[in-house]
């Protein structure tokens, strides 16, 4: 039996990061309400936007998750000048990382118009999805600041930053989506305008905070040229990179989902924004205990303490059954509820509501897999779980989901399930390849 200890040392660091991917969903949040405001259309427009953007987004953010295992394993054995090393390289390669994802996006404009999408969608969509894709560059480099502070098991301040530019997004998607107090009203462009100038604040925020904390000011004195190595680029890489193709493999099963959705009807489409977005709320605490677990195992992993590497990686996913369990709960008994939050369209209804039947059915598997990836970050294990991504999200859900949403006829609940199967297959390769991996490890 685990120990009470291994249960608050997760939470204790677990909660702050929750808190702040909750904020960063809230944002989200508001945008569908907000917009949901102006018609299904619109919805469905920025539904469409986010399923492209959000790839991006999770690459840009497993590149810079590999610097939390790297420096919390220096972390544990008191390595400051390599922790300083890895830091400022991590700012450089984010750098990079976020021109060329912006580049990239802004180069797939012309093409939004050939997937399948009804025109109004495209049309909607398309001025807020440039102005959201360059607020991924501001981003890229927020994420280096922030994996820095996570690996050194600072998670407090990452909160506080997040929530507050995350309380002025909303403000400012209010003002400029329907141009109240003077403000120009932009409709749904008006929440990219709003997401890009708090994207813009969170890294010059976390620069003075880190260059006024006496603690945290001291790596930045180890700064110079001469750190600038490709070695360290690629060091950071070589951990991050099949990070963040895992996270982009299942965000494109995700993306691929939305699509099929509109493949179906507008309706399907805007419903399944709606349960999108809880599913993306709910799935922020799953992630913040196993961003949590990355910690904890890294700073055993770096002290070379097999025990507690095992017991960190259990009580974080004994807390994300317990916590994704009381989600499942709630959207299977409240999900024609939550969709009425969202829309006045019956049709849009009665689809969300059998929807979050779906989505409560896969929320264990989507907090274990979740969980259990991140205990396997903490000891540098990526590349195999990167491949049995490939397996579970590409080659599996997204051909299931289409059969049984096109070919059975099983429609937007087919489609659903279909990931869910892919979520429920990822859990089990992951947790198999967690205990060979412990029990194999040599410390």
């Amino acid at each position: 039996m685990l120990k009470p200890k291994y249960y608050k040392d997760n939470f204790r660091l677990a909660y702050p990061i929750i808190l702040s991917s909750l904020g960063m969903s809230v944002v989200q949040f508001f945008d569908t309400l907000m917009v949901g405001q102006l018609g299904k259309v619109p919805l469905a427009g920025v539904a469409f936007s986010a399923a492209i953007t959000t790839i991006a987004l999770v690459f840009g953010q497993g590149i810079g998750m590999a610097l939390t295992p790297l420096v919390g394993q220096s972390y544990a054995r008191k390595e400051t000048k390599r922790i300083s090393l890895l830091f400022q390289n991590a700012i450089s390669l984010n750098l990079f990382t976020g021109a060329f994802i912006v580049a990239v996006l802004l180069l797939f404009v012309p093409l939004m118009p050939y997937l399948g999408q009804p025109d109004e969608v495209i049309e909607a969509a398309r001025n807020y999805f440039i102005v959201t894709a360059i607020s991924l560059f501001p981003a890229q480099l927020f994420l280096a600041f922030r994996h820095f502070m996570e690996g050194v098991g600072n998670t407090k301040a990452t909160m506080v930053i997040i929530i507050s530019s995350n309380a002025l997004n909303i403000l400012l998607n209010y003002l400029l989506i329907f141009g109240a107090w003077g403000f120009p009203c932009l409709g749904v462009l008006g929440a990219g305008v709003a997401t890009l100038i708090a994207r813009t604040l969170m890294p010059l925020a976390y620069l003075v905070y880190l260059l006024w904390h006496k603690h945290y000011r001291k790596y930045f004195k180890f700064f110079s040229q001469e750190n600038l190595s490709l070695h360290t680029h690629k060091i950071i890489i070589r951990l991050g990179l099949p990070i963040a193709v895992q996270l982009a493999l299942e965000c494109i099963s995700f993306s691929m989902v939305t699509i099929m959705m509109g493949w179906y009807s507008t309706v399907a489409l805007a419903a399944y924004q709606i349960v999108l977005t809880f599913v993306t709320l709910t799935f922020q605490v799953a992630c913040g205990i196993a961003s949590a677990t990355t910690i904890l195992v890294s700073h055993a992993f770096g002290r070379r303490d097999k025990t507690e590497v095992s017991c960190y990686s259990m009580s974080g996913l004994h807390l994300s059954f317990l916590s994704m369990g009381t989600s499942a709960l709630c959207f299977i008994l409240f999900g024609r509820q939550i969709t009425s939050l969202f829309s006045a369209d019956i049709d849009v209804i009665v689809q969300g509501a059998m929807l979050f039947v779906v989505a409560g059915a896969f929320q264990l598997f989507d907090g274990a897999q979740s969980t259990l990836l991140g205990a396997l970050r903490g000891i540098n294990d990526v590349t195999k779980p990167m491949k049995y991504s490939f397996l579970s999200y590409i080659l599996f859900a997204i051909p299931v989901a289409y059969c049984l949403g096109f070919v059975v006829g099983f429609g937007p609940c087919g489609i659903l399930s279909g990931e869910a199967l892919g979520l429920m297959l990822a859990a089990i390769l992951y947790y198999r390849r967690l205990r060979k991996s412990t029990s194999a490890m040599q410390l």
